[in-house]
């Protein structure tokens, strides 16, 4: 038998022992910002965690990706493997998968999400321009909500701009809680233009339309006559148009209504009228006159007969082989579709200030600031802190970074290939750059918009003249552009109307907006195209009203008082 007192002295020196090797085995303070990254429930303060901090263990992230026209894969890269998801996986140790891949220049992406969305399993990151869908989402719980995640990580960078968009981020809050990134918006940029091939005006000897009626006769000189100099009269088309009308596609008639005093603008055009009572865009007795002049130029021939049925793809086809010479459309005209004229015939195609109907006031339509693209994260992600990690790194690469990091990973498309990104128009610095232009300076401008004005200088010099992103830049932000229309005519005369509608929206809305899309995209055509008369518009303004309209415009009464 062991006397008590060896036996008290063995214990005591196993327990030493013990606590030695415990202290040896236990991680070091100093990795707390990452190590504990892959730990639920970290009890990481601000103060000791790296924004772009790298995990010790690797973390996979799902991601759905949005293909497009535009998009571009290059050297070799994939959308499993390429410069962005390198990026990530060497600074952060984050594995990117791709969930499922579709074109969001058509209806693929949104079918293959809503598909997604009822089988309930959602990838870890993901983006939705639907509203009503994120609403869905935040409403079910099925999205992470990100309020502390990122007020924990997001660097002072991604913070500033919380600030500055403050609308934006306030669209994608609910109930106090942050359930999404938004796009950082100020809409002004969504405004339309009339987009014309200068060839073609020169070739017609004529000069770019300031009303409709000027635009209209010179739709006639385009559809009638042999403005692509190919020598047979009548083989293209005065105006184009997109089957699907009112979305802000090329093509659409937004730009046509606003000349008369309707602010078009999709599904989500709600405002209140001179009488200050809530109204919306489509339902306006001014539509009527607008529809029946479109009609008269489908029956001249000055619109292609066969719109009805080309997607988007088949109109950038017309307009690439020089079918089309004349198009409303947004202020992107240079980086698609018309990148592809200019390419193909080195023609530029101009945007132009809407032109006008005397007698009436034209009104410019625009979403709400709190509206826009949302990404989001799915409430079963394991590490939804890994998404504001990813935004961190991209901010500090291609905003806060060096022209060969901006070139590499935003030009040419490139920041799609991140899952998330700061989803800030390079619009909202066209003010900045115009007066930077002014004085022939880039000092003073913020880092994300100094090679915005290398590139419009290097177009207008021609040392950059075959460059995509000089392009787009230039017809977008330089003097000859899109947006200074906005900023030195549609703005100073008034003409911008945003609409009322948030991201709170009325039952009745949520429920019915996509059967009453279809009867406003229906109706339009069939009065367009001759198989209804114009005064059936008056039939389809009651049927709006009947079927979840009125009841709409009633609630948003309520839910959005006048000031």
């Amino acid at each position: 038998m062991i006397p008590k007192r060896v036996l008290t002295l063995v214990l005591l020196a196993l327990l030493m022992l013990f606590s030695i090797t415990a202290c040896k085995s236990a991680p070091a303070e100093s990795n707390a910002g990452t190590t504990k990254e892959n730990a639920a429930g970290s009890s990481d303060t601000p103060e000791n965690i790296d924004p772009v901090g790298k995990y010790q263990e690797p973390v996979t992230m799902t991601w759905a990706v949005q293909t497009a026209a535009a998009s571009k894969l290059l050297d070799k890269d994939t959308w499993e493997d390429n410069r962005w998801s390198r990026l990530i996986k060497e600074q952060l140790n984050i594995d990117l998968k791709v969930a499922f891949s579709a074109d969001s220049s058509t209806d693929a992406y949104k079918n293959k999400l809503n598909a997604i969305i009822a089988s309930g399993d959602l990838p870890d990151v993901f983006k939705t321009q639907d509203v009503n869908v994120f609403l869905q989402l935040a409403q079910n719980g099925q999205l992470a909500d990100l309020t502390d995640v990122f007020n924990k990580y997001a660097s002072d960078s991604l913070k500033a701009y919380q600030e500055r968009f403050a609308d934006s981020f306030k669209g994608a809050t609910i109930d106090g809680k942050l359930y999404a990134i938004p796009r950082m918006n100020d809409n002004f940029h969504q405004a339309p233009f009339l987009w014309i091939r200068e060839d073609w005006l020169k070739n017609t000897n004529s000069q770019p339309p300031k009303t409709i009626e000027e635009m209209v006769a010179l739709a006639k000189k385009f559809a009638t006559g042999d403005p692509d100099g190919n020598g047979v009269n009548g083989d293209t088309y005065g105006l184009a148009l997109n089957k699907d009308l009112i979305r802000q596609n090329h093509g659409s008639i937004l730009g046509l209504v606003s000349a008369f005093s309707v602010p078009g603008r999709d599904e989500s055009m709600f405002y209140r009228d001179e009488n200050g009572k809530m109204t919306f865009a489509w339902i306006q007795p001014n539509m009527k006159e607008a529809l029946s002049l479109l009609a008269d130029m489908f029956n001249q021939g000055l619109i292609d007969k066969e719109f009805t049925s080309k997607n988007e793809s088949a109109l950038v086809e017309d307009i690439t082989s020089g079918k089309i010479g004349m198009a409303y459309g947004s202020n992107w005209g240079t980086w698609y579709p018309y990148n592809n004229v200019y390419k193909k015939d080195g023609v530029i195609t101009y945007p132009y200030a809407i032109p006008t109907k005397p007698g009436y006031d034209y009104k410019i339509g625009v979403e709400s600031n709190a509206v826009g693209q949302m990404t989001m994260v799915s409430a079963k992600a394991k590490n939804p802190e890994a998404v504001i990690k990813i935004l961190n790194l991209y901010d500090q690469t291609v905003n806060n970074s060096t022209k060969d990091d901006y070139d590499k990973y935003w030009s040419n498309e490139q920041y799609r290939l991140s899952p998330i990104y700061i989803d800030q128009p390079g619009e909202v610095y066209a003010a900045d750059l115009l007066e930077a232009l002014d004085k022939g300076s880039s000092d003073g401008l913020a880092p994300a918009a100094k090679p915005l004005y290398d590139y419009i200088v290097g177009f207008d010099n021609g040392s950059l003249a075959q460059d995509d992103n000089a392009f787009g830049t230039w017809g977008q932000m330089s003097k000859s552009g899109s947006l200074p229309w906005v900023l030195n005519k549609y703005i100073p005369e008034n003409a911008m109307v945003q609409s009322i509608l948030g991201i709170e929206r009325p039952e009745a809305w949520l429920t019915n907006v996509s059967s009453l899309d279809t009867l406003t995209i229906t109706t339009f055509t069939d009065i367009i195209t001759g198989a209804k008369p114009v005064d059936h518009f008056d039939t389809f303004v009651q049927q709006w009203l009947k079927a979840g309209g009125q009841q709409t415009l009633d609630e948003l009464e309520k839910m959005y008082p006048a000031k």
